[in-house]
């Protein structure tokens, strides 16, 4: 198995209603090898079986006991096998070429750095 560049990691609480835009946004990310492993941080809506939805799409799903967004985040770090990490909040969105644009620029500097991005509020 080929280990993947990137790793997105999703801590995804009560997210139903913004989960299935978050996903697709990650799983159109264009120019590089990623995985995505989102951890359902207990929720009570349909975010766990909207999220089972996408596993044979790619995406890894694990879950655990609430324990809050920072443990979530934790325990997807544990599970990444990638070389950059890209933590994505399970009501955000991804551009298509956001990772890929990163990756760039983070490979015409000297290592230790970090890539950051411009980010806007958005409704529907």
């Amino acid at each position: 198995m080929n280990t993947p560049e990137v790793s997105i990691l999703i801590p995804c609480y009560n997210a139903a209603p913004w989960l299935a835009a978050t996903l697709d946004s990650a799983l159109s990310q264009i120019g590089v090898d990623f995985e995505v492993i989102l951890v359902n941080d207990g929720s009570s809506d349909d975010s766990l079986a909207l999220a089972q939805s996408y596993v044979a799409r790619g995406v890894k799903v694990v879950s655990q006991p609430n324990s809050g967004a920072a443990a979530a985040r934790n325990h997807g770090l544990r599970l990444a096998r990638g070389e950059y990490i890209q933590f994505l909040d399970a009501d955000d969105l991804l551009d298509a070429t956001k990772i890929q644009r990163q990756l760039q620029r983070l490979r015409s500097v000297p290592e230790g750095n970090i890539a950051s991005a411009a980010w806007a509020r958005f409704h529907e």
